[in-house]
């Protein structure tokens, strides 16, 4: 199975806000949110197109198919040179979960860039604590940090890819 991750370019914007209609779907059941009446949740993308480097988003593809997507965050650019990068959002759709598609793009990503990186779940997401704490182990061959933030009510795992 070859997975791919794909830039997003900015003509996608609609195809990536119609899959993350699927992702704060799944999420509202953790975040206990609810769409906005007319059947979509509020979601506003734009801005990862409007200059702003530090928002990296990317379909997940397995032979042209998008299953998914994943975005970047380079946390703090603004202010540090050598910035945090963090899976801001991360999404498999259900038809393609427990496949191992999910381990291998995130993988791919934490390979594309070498630095430090954060991976944040909420407390009560038990299934992607789980998730992020399973693939984080392997790639980093048990070598991260994890810490449970009480004031946001979150896990966080912490680990580098620079040599």
């Amino acid at each position: 199975m070859d997975i791919n991750l794909v830039p997003i370019r900015k003509e996608e914007k609609d195809v990536l806000y119609n899959l993350y209609q699927f992702y704060l779907y799944d999420f509202s059941q953790f975040t206990d949110e609810d769409h906005n009446g007319f059947g979509k949740y509020e979601i506003t993308i734009d801005y990862y197109w409007e200059g702003d480097p530090r928002w990296n988003p990317y379909f997940i593809e397995i032979s042209g198919i998008k299953v998914g997507f994943l975005v970047v965050l380079f946390e703090n650019m603004d202010t540090d040179p050598d910035p945090t990068h963090v899976i801001y959002d991360f999404m498999i759709l259900r038809k393609y979960r427990g496949q191992g598609i999910g381990k291998a793009a995130a993988i791919k990503a934490f390979n594309l860039y070498k630095a430090k990186w954060k991976v944040v779940q909420l407390e009560n997401n038990t299934p992607a604590i789980s998730f992020w704490r399973n693939v984080i182990r392997d790639f980093t061959k048990d070598n991260y940090i994890e810490r449970f933030r009480d004031d946001v009510r979150k896990y966080m795992q912490e680990f580098s890819t620079k040599e």
